[in-house]
């Protein structure tokens, strides 16, 4: 009898040393979820956040098109005739002509007329 107790003794250690070292290749089964509780209340409000950077410099924009012309001016009035000019004044009568070397003036009595008459 203690030949087979120690056969049984020594089949125990050699299946609980398999069992230990192969061991079971079942995954356990995960437990069912517990029952949802109430919500907790709510935290206290975060801080401010800090400012943002400035933004970027648009471009240039685009040149304008060129105006329009201009409209075209009206013509001017046509201006008054002036005052025609006065007469002028008559003149003196001018010297009579000296006579040529050797001749002198002479009126004739019948018509008051001036000749040069030989010397």
């Amino acid at each position: 009898m203690k030949k087979t107790l120690g056969i049984v003794l020594l089949l125990a250690v050699l299946l609980s040393a398999a069992l230990i070292f192969n061991g079971c290749q079942t995954a356990p089964q995960p437990a069912a979820p517990a029952a949802q509780g109430p919500p907790g209340p709510a935290g206290p409000q975060g801080d401010q956040g800090v400012a943002g950077q400035q933004g970027q410099t648009g471009d240039t924009g685009q040149t304008g098109d060129a105006g329009h012309r201009g409209d075209r001016g009206h013509p001017g009035e046509q201006g008054y005739r002036g005052d025609r000019g006065q007469k002028g004044d008559i003149g003196d009568r001018g010297k009579a002509a000296p006579c040529p070397a050797g001749q002198h003036r002479h009126t004739n009595p019948d018509n008051g007329r001036v000749d040069c008459v030989q010397d």
